[in-house]
């Protein structure tokens, strides 16, 4: 069961905004490439407002959540709170990597237990690291509404995931880009 489903402002996950079904923006990611360097990504997070007046008379304001150095042939990092880590260092490779978009990514939560990233054809899914796979969140790719109705990407938290939200958001963008990255070079290689 969905218990929170964020429309994404674009297609890209790593430069956009995230809001809920009402409306509201809760996360801004913000992607900046340098001429050198790394890309960039800026992780925003709605500050909640104590009082309904006090929401009606200010606009929204946002605290910086993360930041993800991303990089294409080293170790991209994570900045999040008082984490500061090399993706290769976070991230285990999982599986055989059959797919042409390579091998799968764990990392332990909060809670001490795995979550297991799926680097799927269309997006990326994760789960528990556990044996029945229970699903945590998933990304959706935007439809043009060619065949079926249209649609905006999204993501789409489910109870297994709902008390670690800004963890899947800022891991969530880092995938959806490395996943991307991947399917481009195996496109051009095409």
């Amino acid at each position: 069961m969905s218990y929170n489903h964020l429309t994404l402002s674009s297609k890209k996950a790593w430069d956009s905004t995230y809001r809920t079904q009402e409306g509201q923006v809760i996360y801004k990611v913000e992607s900046a490439t340098p001429i050198l360097g790394a890309r960039t990504m800026k992780i925003s997070k709605i500050i909640p407002s104590f009082s309904d007046r006090e929401a009606q008379r200010s606009r929204d304001s946002f605290a910086h959540l993360a930041t993800i150095e991303y990089h294409t042939i080293r170790s991209s990092r994570i900045r999040m709170g008082g984490l500061d880590v090399a993706t290769n260092d976070y991230f285990r490779r999982e599986g055989w990597g059959l797919t042409t978009l390579g091998r799968d990514r764990v990392f332990t939560g909060p809670d001490g237990r795995e979550y297991l990233w799926k680097l799927g054809e269309r997006s990326c899914k994760l789960f528990l690291n556990d044996s029945a796979k229970t699903p945590v969140a998933r990304f959706h790719r935007r439809r043009l509404g060619i065949i079926g109705a249209a649609r905006p990407a999204s993501l789409e938290i489910f109870t297994a995931g709902k008390d670690m939200v800004d963890l899947i958001v800022v891991t969530g963008v880092y995938m959806e880009k490395l996943r991307k990255d991947k399917e481009t070079t195996n496109n051009a290689g095409a």
